[in-house]
């Protein structure tokens, strides 16, 4: 893997921030750096093409997280953007399918939207105040 000065910003802001990221959020994280949209965009794709960056789209908007180690599935939410691990089930479940018909399963996505125990509470609240 080459790091281009460009990609090495990028990942470093990953390395550093354990949050869900859109390409504009890391505009704004590097705003003094000469790095433009599109070269962040496609640093983006490199990353996640190399398995390095997971990625979820929310309301049209894809965002970017570093994934760490293991395979993992999340939950997310939807006010805050806190991602919550899973254990991952479905190759366990799926074994006899796989065996059966010799697949060979290269990779597999399985996120949960919704909110965390505090966005509920929060959007509960709302609801009745507005209700």
């Amino acid at each position: 893997m080459r790091l281009t000065h460009s990609r090495k910003l990028v990942l470093d802001i990953f390395q550093n921030d354990n949050a869900l990221l859109c390409a504009e959020d890391i505009n704004k994280k590097l705003s003094g750096e000469a790095i433009d949209l599109s070269t962040i965009y496609r640093t983006l794709e490199y990353f996640t093409n190399k398995d390095i960056l997971g990625k979820s789209t929310i309301d049209k908007v894809t965002y970017y997280y570093l994934k760490e180690g293991d395979h993992h599935h999340y939950m997310i939410c939807t006010d805050c953007l806190v991602r919550l691990p899973i254990e991952c089930e479905i190759d366990k479940m799926l074994h006899k399918n796989i065996k059966q018909y010799k697949f060979k399963v290269t990779s597999h996505d399985l996120t949960i939207y919704g909110y965390c125990t505090d966005c509920a509470k929060n959007h509960k609240e709302h609801r009745k105040s507005h209700g």
